[in-house]
């Protein structure tokens, strides 16, 4: 029987995911689309291995429902504040007389350059290449069939600290997932969002997650950067708990529906009724003062980011804009005010269905939506990954595994 493709999109609010068929022309059959709450995780990092369980038991039922083959071959994301990316170089000597590089040259320069000292207690997640190197001339992109003495390798080397990889893993793998890899959330986010075209202009894609904000940043087509910063959505809640004495899940339905991230658009007398998002308050709060409370958590937030921008120590320019992706994104003025902030044309970034056959209404609709952005990057990396495989799934298992472990 085919195998079918799934993406676990875990995050500290909600869990997303999509299950897949992959057809002949090459695109996905989407078989079912889900979220639904989450538990035992916090800022990306696996924090209640008791709730967690529970809660990823409750996804694995649900998923055996539609099809057992359906958490065979999951890929998961990986989202915490201790991800680090760091650039890294191989060099190896052609290994033919006649000097022509073949795909074992390359493949052996890539793992040179992953072979370098890896700090305890760290794996390495994703070795990237930025370019190729023969006989000292670079950016090149594909060194297969040139010849040459020597070839090099520039590669971005992300990598996570291994506890947290360790008791995911392992907790995914108890409650009955097949996992067939682990994919750092902005990197998902990307395939599902970027198109070639915004990656060769130069691009910073920031999604907006409940508990951390992650972004990726790419000039003239190749990766320069990825990081995880560990405040997202729930702290903008947090802020208007402590602004107004009002409980969690309160402030959230009121950011939800009342947010705005520009506060200049909202007049000072507009007021909102607390009765209307909790039936049992018959307070009113100034839409303008939480707006406000919104605005300087994420004014704060960008800040973050652009400082982890300005350390790269390049004078970057993004001819290719920003995009915002992710579930922190749809409130209204998001685009505007990162706009404000960052100093590029910022738009809203959806997911590209274009790969996707979907017959649901329902699924396409779910979707359609930039908090599914992750969950679909995911779901992309896993389909490239069963392309390159001809093994069995314990097989893949196997391969993925020793991919992360340096």
């Amino acid at each position: 029987m085919a195998t079918l493709v799934t993406s676990l999109d875990i995050g500290s609010s909600q869990i997303k995911g999509v299950v897949a068929a992959p057809k002949k022309d090459g695109t996905l059959s989407v078989v079912t689309a889900f979220k639904r709450p989450s538990a035992g995780f916090k800022r990306g990092v696996l924090v209640d291995v008791e709730d967690a369980t529970q809660t990823l038991r409750e996804v694995v039922v649900d998923l055996e429902r539609v099809s057992k083959r359906a958490t065979e071959n999951v890929v998961v994301n990986m989202n915490s504040e201790h991800v680090w990316a760091r650039a890294s170089q191989g060099m190896v000597a052609v290994a033919r007389a006649d000097q022509e590089i073949q795909q074992d040259d390359i493949d052996r320069a890539t793992q040179a350059a992953k072979a370098g000292k890896v700090l305890q207690n760290r794996m390495v997640l994703h070795n990237m290449v930025r370019e190729y190197l023969v006989d000292g001339v670079g950016d090149i992109a594909d060194p297969l069939g040139m010849t040459g003495n020597r070839l090099e390798v520039n590669t971005l080397i992300v990598e996570a600290f291994a506890p947290h990889v360790n008791i995911l893993t392992r907790t995914l793998e108890r409650v009955g997932f097949g996992t067939s890899g682990l994919i750092f959330n902005p990197l998902a986010a990307e395939r599902a969002v970027l198109t070639k075209h915004r990656k060769e202009l130069g691009t910073l894609l920031i999604d907006f997650g409940f508990g951390t904000t992650t972004f990726v940043v790419y000039d003239e087509g190749k990766v320069l950067h990825t990081k995880s910063i560990p405040v997202g959505a729930a702290h903008i809640t947090n802020d208007i708990v402590a602004g107004f004495t009002i409980p969690f899940d309160v402030a959230e339905r009121l950011k939800v529906s009342y947010g705005y991230a520009l506060s200049k658009e909202i007049g000072r007398r507009d007021m909102i009724k607390l009765s209307e998002v909790d039936p049992n308050n018959a307070g009113e709060i100034s839409k303008k003062m939480m707006c406000e409370i919104i605005e300087a958590r994420l004014e704060e937030i960008l800040e973050l980011v652009n400082n982890e921008l300005k350390a790269l120590s390049r004078n970057l320019q993004f001819p290719g804009g920003v995009i915002i992706t992710g579930g922190g994104v749809k409130m209204p003025g998001m685009a505007e005010l990162v706009k404000q902030e960052l100093k590029y044309p910022t738009q809203v970034g959806f997911p590209d269905l274009s790969h996707l056959e979907i017959t649901n209404p329902a699924h396409q609709e779910l979707l359609d939506d930039p908090e599914f952005a992750v969950a679909i990057g995911l779901l992309l990396w896993g389909e490239s990954t069963e392309k390159r495989s001809t093994g069995s799934l314990a097989d893949k298992l196997v391969h993925t595994l020793k991919n992360l472990i340096p």
